[in-house]
């Protein structure tokens, strides 16, 4: 499947594209905004997600209820107000110099599992005391309300593939071979160094 576009008719390339052109302090890259979208996928009708929570856009659940809608603006906008939020929590908590990777599976690690998840976590203490075992604590967090994301029949697959992919990142940046490609097989991302 193209996470670029979704059933829901929404197309991640368009809410990041006005995201990228809006004059915003974010301190998440680039290639990190798009690993979040990427793997929350884009929705224009609110749906209740794997964690049975009503969503919209770009993983946004702020006041969202059954039957809301949203524009790209909409979506960019609350996108950008939740990569804030996390990213907030993230100052707040890691104190720690890291590379831009770590800081962007950081941050998407809060966009997705909350911030008392984060203060809690193994990864967070990890990062915190320089151990270099630190990312592959993220491969842990595979559980959506108690169901193991692992076991094919608990249909949470994507969560175990998003924190391989947040592993794989944390621990070599952005090579080409992490960056995800679309079904065209163009590459999603650019490299950094």
């Amino acid at each position: 499947m193209n996470k670029w576009k979704t059933s829901g008719g929404c197309v991640v390339a368009v809410v990041l594209g006005l995201v990228f052109t809006t004059n915003t302090e974010l301190k998440t890259s680039e290639n990190g905004l798009k690993h979040i979208a990427d793997y929350e996928g884009c929705m224009v009708a609110a749906y209740q997600c794997s964690a049975d929570k009503w969503t919209l856009g770009l993983g946004h659940t702020q006041n969202v209820k059954e039957g809301d809608v949203a524009s790209y603006r909409d979506m960019a906008d609350w996108f950008i107000d939740d990569v804030q939020l996390a990213e907030r929590v993230v100052d707040r908590l890691l104190n720690a110099n890291v590379s831009q990777a770590q800081y962007d599976m950081s941050v998407s690690f809060v966009f997705n599992l909350g911030a008392g998840n984060f203060a809690r976590s193994t990864f967070l203490k990890k990062l915190n005391a320089d151990d270099e075992t630190a990312c592959d604590e993220l491969t842990r967090w595979v559980f959506v309300n108690g169901k193991d994301c692992r076991v094919a029949a608990n249909n949470c697959a994507g969560i175990v593939k998003r924190r391989q992919s947040e592993r794989e990142i944390c621990l070599n940046g952005y090579s080409v071979q992490n960056l995800r490609t679309s079904s065209t097989g163009a590459t999603v991302g650019r490299r950094i160094y």
